[in-house]
C-alpha cells in the first residue's frame, strides 16, 4: 500500500484547519476585505441613523412650520404608538403657538383645549394618524431657548 500527501494546488487551500486559518490571516491583509467590511459596515450605520431620523419624526404635521433654528433635544418611539419629541429654539413661543393652532384647525387636525390648557401655553389635537397629540412649551433653559415638546399616540 502506497501512502500519498496531498499538496494543495493553490497556497491559499490548505489542507488542515490550523493551516486554512494561517493562510486567511496572510491573505486578508492582502486583500480589501478588511476595508469593505468596514465601509459595508459604516454604511449600514449612517443608513440606520438616516432612516431612524426620516420616521421617527414622520408623524408630525406637515402644517407646522418649525423654526429655522430648531435643535432637536429628544426623539423618541415608545412602542409602536407612542412618540416623544422636542425641540430647543431662540423662536418667538406665542406667536409661534398662534401660527400652529391656527394652521391646524384650518388643515384637518381638530384642536381642543382643557381647563389645564387655558393656564399653560399648550395645543392639544387629532386628526389622520394621530388619535391625541398635545405640543406643550417646557421651562425656558438656561441659554433663554424654550424647549417645545410633541407628545403623541398615533392610529
Amino acid at each position: 500500500m502506497t501512502t500519498m500527501t496531498c499538496i494543495p494546488a493553490h497556497p491559499f487551500l490548505p489542507t488542515g484547519p490550523g493551516r486554512a486559518l494561517a493562510g486567511l490571516r496572510t491573505a486578508l491583509p492582502r486583500l480589501p476585505v478588511r476595508d469593505a467590511l468596514i465601509a459595508a459596515w459604516l454604511v449600514l450605520a449612517a443608513s440606520a441613523v438616516v432612516y431612524a431620523d426620516e420616521h421617527l419624526r414622520d408623524w408630525i404635521p406637515d402644517v407646522l412650520a418649525i423654526p429655522d433654528d430648531a435643535e432637536v433635544v429628544t426623539d423618541r418611539a415608545i412602542g409602536s404608538t407612542v412618540r416623544m419629541f422636542s425641540i430647543a429654539t431662540a423662536a418667538d413661543v406665542d406667536a409661534l403657538f398662534a401660527e400652529w393652532e391656527e394652521s391646524l384647525s384650518a388643515n384637518g387636525y381638530p384642536v381642543t383645549q382643557g381647563a389645564d390648557d387655558l393656564l399653560d401655553q399648550s395645543i392639544e389635537f387629532s386628526g389622520p394618524g394621530i388619535a391625541n397629540a398635545k405640543i406643550i412649551i417646557a421651562p425656558t433653559s438656561e441659554d433663554e431657548r424654550s424647549v417645545i415638546e410633541f407628545d403623541a399616540t398615533l392610529d
